[in-house]
Parts: C-alpha cells; structure tokens; sequence
C-alpha cells in the first residue's frame, strides 16, 4: 500500500546565516532518524482490522531512511511553508507555498539532516520572530503491516519499505523525542488537515493552522475567563457571574417581591378612607352609643366598635319576645345583619312606647285637674298659658 506521508522534526539545533541578499541558511538542519513513530489508522488509509482512530506504531528502518533514493529525492527539494493541499507539490500550487531549497542531504551519526536556504522574507521573518520553527517531510511511502521489533525491542505493526521524497515543510507545531526532537507533526485523522490547539475552559480543541483565528479565540477565552471572575451586585447581595443559578433565583424573588408590594399598594389605596367617610362614622358611633343608652343606661361602650355595641344590647335583652322573633335563641351565633335589625326594632318600639306614654299622660288630665286643691275642669285651650 502506497501513502503520502509526512513526520515532523524540530528545526533546532541549526546555525543560522544570513547572506548579502538577505537570504537565510539553516545548517545542519536535523530531518529524522530510525524510529518507531504514532499514526492515526485514519492517516494511513484503509487499514484492515484498525478504525480510523486507533493508534498503529510503525517503524522507519534505517536502510530505508538512508537509502540512496531518500538522500537523493531530498537533495534538491522545494522548502514549502505549511504542507500544500494533499501533501504534493504542483505546477498549480508551487508559486503560493515555496519559500527555499534543501541541500546537502545527508546520514550523519544517525540522523538524516540537510542545509536549508530560505529565501522567502516573509518566511524568514516567522523562523526568526514567531513560532515556525519546525520541519515535516512530505514525502509517498510503501507500508508494508507486518508486525516485528526493532534491534532494542520495540514493538510495531508496520513499518515503511521504501519513501520518494516531495518536499520539506515548516511548520508551526511538532511531536518528537527529546534526543533530536524527532518525531510526528501533530495530527488528526484527516492528513490534509493541518492543525493547532487552542483552549477554551477546560477543553481543548484542534483548529485550523491558522495563528490569527487561535489568537481571537484565546483572546476570547481569556476575556470569558476575566468575566466569569467578576460580580454582579443584587441589592446587598454579591454573586460571581458563574454562580447563574443563584443569581437568577434572586432576580426572580425580588421580582416576585416588588409584584407583591405593588399588588398591596394596590389594595390600600383602594381601601383608603375618604374624610367623608370617617365624619359618617363617627356620627354612627354617636348615634350608636346615644340609641344603646336609651334602651340600656347601664351598658359599657368604651373600647367598643358599634357593631360590638349594638351586639351587647341585643344580648341584653335575649329574652324579649321581639329579639327572639328577629335573632332566634340564640345571640351568640345571631348574624351582624340580624343583630342590627333587632337594635333598630327595639328602638322604634322604644320610641313609641314614649309617644305613648305622654299621650296617656295628657289625656288623663281631661279628667281632672288638681289646682289650689279644688279639682276643676280641664280646658285644652288654655294648658299653654298655665293655671289661672
């Protein structure tokens, strides 16, 4: 099976030199070395017995490594910024990605290592003042999945057979040993895919090799960060912008809190007393407490509402046959309404009882009236002018 491929190597250790023209030459450049390296199955095509996310070891042996066709197809090489699209380079896209030349490739106390001009200013200016600092090999490759070992006992599913070189890229991000920083550019299961890590929160995610776009996003997470950090005052009470729970069960309440209190405010206006009406009820106090001394000159009316009073006196008088008639038996359990009503009859009954009275009063002194202690007729005509 026949793949394109690329590994990644740091750049480092190198001595850099800057020509008359303003070129740059990276010496000794370390390209790989033998090894056992991590691939995605997914990166490797259709592996039979492998899902695309698994894990495969597949080893580079150094007869291939530093075989001839390697060192050859290497020397000579295009120098591309980032992989071009399907890890080849073409007549369609060379002019966009190529930057320098790889030289004097070589084996060199087991490692493949080159001379690198670059001659692309741009180029230049990210090895020199950012963060592309590495290299990857691109480069087709036969896999042969036959499991073995290495000299040192390794194990590997595969290993690669034979390699004709395309290119060598820079890149921004590598995975490699801590001996010659060799090792695999950080992958996903899509090959063409190149990526960089950005973090936001707690997760990590993979985006496109695009430093602008990584920079927003972190810039944005931080600020997400900074705000979750702050607080938001809600009355007297303090809470942090993560605690949005407890911030909005408070919101809520004193939302709650201010419907009631408008809700109350509501109903006292409404039962709001008028001047009116307090003279109204303080004349039928007056007249309460005047009828109930009429018909009961021992009753108590201080601390008494009317009703109250009104109540008393029936109960007084439970045994009269006309509050029986109005209330029942019973006074205790009598309605206000009925209570009311047995005051207002008691009273009129009262009243009449009066007129009564003094009619009877006057119409006895037709019969006699008792003056000078002789007994004489009684003249209506002249009871307003007094005895003569």
């Amino acid at each position: 099976m026949k793949i394109r491929i690329n590994q990644v190597i740091d750049l480092k250790p190198t001595s850099r030199i800057k020509t008359p023209q303003g070129f740059m030459i990276c010496k000794d450049v370390t390209l790989a070395k033998p090894m056992v390296k991590e691939y995605y199955a997914g990166e490797l095509g259709i592996v039979d017995g492998y899902e695309a996310t698994d894990i495969i070891n597949i080893y580079t042996p150094p007869d291939v490594l530093f075989g001839q066709p390697v060192i050859d197809g290497f020397t000579a090489s295009d120098v591309v910024m980032q992989h071009p699209k399907g890890n080849q380079l073409t007549s369609d896209n060379y002019k966009e990605h190529v930057i320098g030349i790889a030289k004097n490739v070589r084996a060199d106390n087991g490692y493949l290592i080159a001379d690198l001009t670059i001659k692309d200013k741009w180029a230049i200016e990210a090895i020199e003042y950012e963060d592309s600092k590495q290299i990857s090999l691109g480069y087709a490759a036969e896999l042969d999945m036959t499991a073995g070992s290495t000299e040192t006992g390794q194990a590997y599913h595969g290993q690669w057979v034979s390699m004709v070189a395309d290119h060598v890229a820079v890149v921004r991000e590598g995975r490699c040993g801590d001996d010659c920083k060799i090792g695999d550019r950080q992958t996903v299961i899509n090959p063409e895919a190149k990526s960089m890590k950005v973090k936001i929160g707690n997760l990590e995610f993979d985006v496109g090799d695009n430093t602008t776009l990584a920079q927003a996003i972190t810039a944005q997470s931080q600020e997400l960060d900074a705000l979750k950090g702050s607080e938001l005052k809600v009355g007297d009470q303090a809470f942090s912008l993560s605690e949005l729970t407890a911030t909005q069960a408070t919101i809520d309440k004193l939302v709650a809190d201010n419907a009631a209190l408008t809700e109350l405010s509501t109903e006292l206006e409404a039962k709001q007393i008028t001047t009116e009406q307090i003279e109204s009820l303080v004349a039928d106090r007056v007249a309460t407490i005047s009828n109930a001394k009429k018909l009961n000159d021992k009753i108590v009316t201080d601390g008494k509402s009317s009703e109250q009073i009104r109540r008393d006196v029936i109960t007084a008088k439970a045994d009269d046959n006309l509050v029986k008639a109005i209330v029942g038996d019973s006074v205790v359990d009598a309605d206000q309404s009925a209570i009311d009503t047995a005051f207002k009859a008691l009273l009129a009954t009262a009243d009449s009882k009066q007129v009564i009275a003094a009619d009877s009063a006057l119409n006895g002194l037709n019969d006699k009236n008792v003056a000078d202690g002789v007994e004489k007729p009684f003249d209506k005509t002249k009871m307003w002018e007094g005895a003569k």
